[in-house]
């Protein structure tokens, strides 16, 4: 039997205060993890610490806002001493905005950039100074299936998955040889909070919810994916199979992915309101 590479080990996770990043916590402690669970209401991150020590696991929860990058390099250098080592760092804090790019902000993309590619990056290189002066360690970033394909009607979203793609495969190869290892999670449609509360701009979440022609996956299901992909070492886990399926016909030729985007837009334009 193969040996569980989460036994025993230290994990620290953010947004862990509900949907992927709580079942994360769950799903770690589950396989012999450590957790420290981070997020911005520290009554969420209380209850999932409590939730994965009531099913038997150890976890810590504290408040951690992943735009702050001095808190987050505070956050992971206590983690790692509390430890004597930081063996994951799981970045997985995340915002969203949607609507017609017409619609939008250039505030609007910053506001989604801060939490979702800088949030991810100032977790990212913290952990990555600290295992490589330890010689190991795993970062695991949490992008989306709207990180490797264009993604019509939530265009500040899909532009920071992809940067979180790009950041976390450059780093895999470089981190190689110091023994850091990088992984970049891509799910399809998940069923989190997030739906709710996304902002959308001259429609409703109903409407964007009609739209999608797939069941989405549980966050329990999701964690599960990721952690077999973490244990694999697999540089990008993109699951379930329409996702890889997309993603494989998107690199295969992209132009074959255009209608599928072109109806994205439709129907939603035949929902939006004018005002």
């Amino acid at each position: 039997m193969a040996k569980n590479p989460f036994e025993g080990k230290a994990a620290l996770v953010t947004g862990a205060g509900a949907g992927i990043g709580r079942a994360l916590c769950l799903e770690l402690a589950a396989r012999g993890a450590l957790v420290a669970a981070t997020g911005r209401q520290e009554a969420n991150v209380g209850e999932t610490a409590r939730l994965v020590r009531e099913a038997g696991g150890k976890a810590t929860g504290f408040v951690l806002d992943v735009c702050d990058e001095a808190a987050v390099n505070r956050a992971v250098e206590e983690s790692a001493k509390r430890h004597g080592r930081l063996d994951y760092m799981v970045n997985n804090a995340g915002i969203s905005i949607a609507g017609e790019s017409l619609d939008l902000s250039v505030c609007d993309f910053r506001d989604v950039f801060a939490v979702n590619f800088f949030g991810v990056l100032y977790g990212t290189m913290a952990a990555y100074r600290v295992m490589a002066e330890q010689g190991g360690g795993h970062i695991v970033n949490v992008s989306s299936l709207a990180g490797l394909l264009p993604f019509p009607v939530k265009a500040p979203y899909a532009a920071s998955k992809h940067a979180v793609v790009g950041l976390s495969t450059t780093l895999r190869a470089e981190g190689a040889k110091l023994g850091v290892r990088v992984s970049v999670a891509c799910p399809g449609l998940v069923d989190t909070e997030i739906w709710s509360k996304t902002p959308i701009m001259k429609a409703e979440s109903e409407d964007i919810l009609a739209m999608i022609p797939v069941s989405m996956l549980s966050a329990e299901k999701a964690a599960r994916a990721i952690c077999d992909g973490v244990a694999a070492n697999r540089g990008i886990i993109a699951f379930p199979f329409h996702a890889r399926f997309l993603w494989w016909l998107y690199r295969l030729h992209p132009g074959l992915l255009a209608p599928m985007g072109w109806k994205m837009m439709n129907d939603f334009r035949k929902v939006k309101r004018s005002k």
